[in-house]
């Protein structure tokens, strides 16, 4: 069972997939929507939908921003030996 809640009522059939990114990982979830459940609001405005799913299986990845941040990391370094190279064959 999956359980949405928003400012607005979801509508997700298929096959869906969702990604929320915390300080040191990404958790993506992927599912397949079997059915509509039940709908619901709160008093404060909040919307609900309930559905059945099956297929489900969740993704850790604690490396996508280790890999990012070392990435930038060699563009520093490779923009850094440029200029030193420019500078190296101006004085010459």
């Amino acid at each position: 069972m999956l359980k949405t809640k928003g400012s607005s009522h979801s509508d997700l059939n298929g096959f869906c997939e969702v990604s929320t990114e915390y300080s040191d990982q990404k958790i993506t979830d992927r599912f397949h929507v079997v059915k509509h459940l039940n709908s619901a609001e709160d008093s404060e405005g909040n919307c609900y939908d309930w559905y059945e799913i099956d297929k489900h299986y969740r993704i850790f990845d604690k490396h996508s921003k280790d890999i990012k941040q070392l990435l930038n990391s060699m563009l520093e370094l490779k923009n850094a030996l440029c200029e030193l190279d420019m500078e190296a064959n101006n004085n010459d």
